[in-house]
């Protein structure tokens, strides 16, 4: 494994953005900023050229100016909060709403927006890098978190989250990144798309969860079967079959020599279709976000995503890239 350190960028404060690389013996590299612990670059090498699978950015300012949150480490918790104020088990804290009176990817309190101490190291057949930062916030306790990326030789990537608290709080991260198989600016329609899911979460017009779950037969989220993506729209989370026999998520290319799978250890996943130019309605990016179902705290059968006092909670998810020739 290679494992290369460098500066990506200097933040207005004078801070230096670290990025660093990961290499294993397939050429399949990934790079990591400590801007957001953000997932800057997937890559794998076919005949000898580099072939990016992420929709991203190769400077510093546009990850500083990213709507869309491309590759962001998402925390203390992804997604929607429908509600700002909460008491948890003699916690009280309140939240500033940053949409539609509620609360967005954590709002003004978000891993995204921060840097982050990094740190990687050669493990042999494996190599990793590993972001700390301690928050104090609007979110109860002080909470130290950790993001570990950490890839192998047989092209399996595991991002790991860890966190503990000094007070009851959330804890539901995620990472916020977007792919193209084929490449940046290119339509995504053909994309093929497999869920291992029954059902999805109804919302509202805000794309707040109403606590119901919807059955996806017969329905646009009915993925059930590899099939492509088409011009739909999605912004929504499904509910991961928790007696799956496979992978979660399955995401393969037009022409089907390309394939990544993605698993994680909690019940959800969000989807999303997007285009960062805004000229255009073709989808050029499509976001898979794996984490605990959105708003998990106010609705029953959500999952839980508390994190009690002093305890330490660790989530991985699971990324693995499978080419043709592999097969």
């Amino acid at each position: 494994m290679k494992v290369v350190e460098k500066d990506f960028g200097q933040l207005p404060d004078g801070k230096v953005v670290k990025a660093f690389t990961l290499e294993n013996i397939k050429h399949t590299q990934i790079t990591a900023i400590s801007y957001g612990a953000t997932w800057q670059s997937f890559s794998v090498e076919r005949d000898g050229v580099k072939q990016e699978l992420l929709v991203q950015f190769d400077d510093l300012a546009a990850y500083l100016d990213n709507p869309f949150h491309f590759g962001n480490t998402i925390g203390r918790v992804g997604g929607r909060l429908s509600k700002t104020d909460y008491d948890i088990n003699g916690a009280h804290f309140t939240l500033t709403p940053n949409d539609h009176g509620n609360v967005l990817h954590s709002g003004i309190n978000g891993f995204d927006a921060v840097n982050w101490h990094g740190e990687a190291r050669n493990l042999g057949t494996a190599a990793e890098i590993n972001f700390t930062r301690t928050f104090d916030d609007e979110f109860a306790g002080q909470l130290a978190a950790q993001v570990t990326y950490r890839l192998d030789d047989e092209d399996r990537l595991d991002i790991i989250f860890s966190g503990v608290s000094t007070e009851n709080t959330l804890f539901n991260p995620m990472t916020h990144v977007y792919f193209n198989l084929v490449g940046k600016d290119q339509d995504i329609s053909q994309h093929k798309l497999q869920i291992a899911s029954r059902q999805h979460l109804e919302v509202d017009n805000h794309m707040i969860p109403t606590g119901n779950m919807i059955d996806n037969q017969n329905t646009k989220f009915d993925f059930a079967h590899l099939h492509a993506l088409g011009q739909e729209h999605y912004d929504d989370a499904w509910v991961l079959d928790p007696s799956r026999q496979g992978e979660g998520v399955g995401l393969t290319s037009p022409d089907e020599s390309l394939t990544l799978t993605v698993d994680s250890d909690r019940n959800g996943v969000v989807v999303f279709t997007a285009n960062p130019d805004d000229s255009s309605d073709i989808k050029t990016a499509l976001a898979i976000e794996m984490q605990t179902l959105p708003d998990a705290v106010n609705h029953e059968g959500f999952g839980d995503i508390v994190l009690p006092a002093n305890e330490t909670k660790t989530y991985t998810v699971t990324y693995q890239i499978k080419k043709s020739e592999d097969k």
